[in-house]
């Protein structure tokens, strides 16, 4: 599936990451198998149950400051988001599907009921509500629109239909009445199909969540994935097709500084929110769809090797690659990284992937440039992030803490992956020959 130079680079980089590798704490390992890494208290410190037309349904509070962790809201958006409540909605789900615990199914069900109350009669979504639990209409990162957050959405609702259906047939045809609405929004979209714009020698489709949101719209795929995979629309397949086949259009072609990489925006990679692997192994893998796998696979072997041998990005810009930022690092990319991973090694099964989410993963457990162990499992914190080399901000806000869980619970449940959770690679400079070069570029 893979061309031989790529397949020989991903060979390369895991036999010489392994010759380096030391175990941080065999102990630790055995010790949290079975899910015992996995700690909601954090996560439930954040939660407020409150009442919505009338329906008690739970948010989750955005911020918590080091050293108290108490709430803080953000001044002009509001007290809690769909951003938020979506994603830990997906952790909860996922979750109950590896340990069928009733009570964790109904945490994501009052979730989901927020994300409900948030869905616009045309498919769009509001983001924030304030504190008087009112909908905040007219802030830019909460007005109506398909935007990250409806894509957020739409990936939780179309998670809780799959699993729903098997639970309860009621709630989960509102479930599908609520997913089918992102017909309306993606058809909008769509009328820009084959449409581009150039922008600095590079042509840019148009037909993307804001044009050219490639991170978002990978995002609102992972939604229509799990659709998918209980239910065919052939309408919402093609859809899915022309979202696709704009994602690869954002892929950085060979002969660049960082080939492979899916830019997130017009001449931007940025790591947070970066899931366009994720979402095409995972697609690829349910339509049966090889093409999609192979642009996954691009990405993985040419540019997440570069990420694993050289040091973590946190954000470059086509042309000016020299300028690149290593920080700060944050759990939202790691997720995306070590998550993407994962999702190739079940399409292709290549357990060479697998070993490389652990070792992605691993950033949380202390395998960072801060030589900080970033999740707390002792209270289901995440810091919220490395500033540098030598400083990590303490802070724990629901986005960390909620993408932490995500990727400890996914890496851990994994045979071969969680085995590489607790490793620890040696200095990055070792990666390079007696020229300086870096040895997988």
């Amino acid at each position: 599936m893979r061309g031989t130079t790529s397949n020989m680079k991903l060979r390369r980089l895991i036999i010489f990451l392994f010759i380096l590798l030391l175990i941080q704490c065999s102990n630790n390992y055995i010790e949290n198998q079975g899910g015992r890494l996995v700690n909601f208290a954090h996560l439930e410190n954040l939660t407020e149950t409150i009442h919505l037309n009338g329906q008690p349904c739970d948010i989750i509070h955005i911020y918590s400051e080091h050293p108290d962790y108490h709430w803080v809201d953000a001044a002009e958006e509001g007290i809690s988001c769909v951003d938020d409540v979506a994603r830990a909605a997906v952790v909860y789900l996922r979750y109950f599907e590896m340990t069928d615990i009733d009570s964790i199914l109904l945490k994501a069900k009052r979730l989901l009921s927020f994300v409900l109350f948030m869905q616009a009669e045309d498919g769009e979504f509001y983001n924030f509500i304030d504190s008087n639990h009112q909908i905040n209409k007219t802030y830019r990162t909460s007005k109506k629109s398909f935007d990250f957050w409806a894509a957020r959405g739409y990936w939780v609702i179309g998670l809780g239909y799959r699993i729903f259906k098997d639970k309860n047939d009621d709630y989960a045809a509102k479930l599908k009445n609520a997913f089918l609405k992102c017909k309306m929004p993606i058809k909008k979209n769509l009328e820009f199909y084959k449409q581009y714009v150039e922008i600095n020698g590079r042509n840019y489709p148009l037909w993307l969540i804001n044009k050219y949101g490639s991170d978002a719209t990978a995002t609102l795929l992972l939604g229509l994935n799990e659709f998918f995979k209980i239910e065919k629309d052939e309408e919402l397949e093609e859809y899915a097709s022309q979202f696709v086949e704009g994602i690869i259009e954002m892929q950085v072609e060979d002969g660049s500084v960082y080939p492979g990489a899916f830019l997130s925006w017009q001449d931007i990679w940025h790591a947070w929110g970066n899931a366009q692997t994720q979402a095409l192994a995972s697609l690829g893998k349910t339509l049966k769809r090889p093409e999609f796998i192979q642009a996954a696979q691009k990405e993985a072997d040419q540019y997440y090797s570069n990420l694993l041998s050289q040091g973590l990005i946190r954000e470059w810009q086509l042309g000016r690659e020299n300028e690149a930022q290593r920080f700060p690092q944050i759990a939202y990319g790691i997720r995306c990284m070590s998550l993407g991973l994962l999702r190739l090694c079940e399409a292709t099964r290549n357990e060479d992937y697998a070993k490389l989410a652990g070792l992605a993963a691993s950033w949380f457990m202390g395998n960072n440039a801060a030589k900080t162990q970033m999740y707390d499992s002792n209270t289901g914190r995440c810091f919220d992030g490395i500033v540098d080399s030598s400083r990590v901000n303490f802070n724990s806000g629901a986005e960390s803490t909620i993408e932490a869980l995500y990727a400890v619970i996914e890496i851990t449940n994994h045979p071969i992956a969680s085995k590489y959770f607790y490793f620890k690679t040696s200095n990055v400079d070792s990666l390079r020959d007696e020229s300086g070069s870096l040895l997988f570029q």
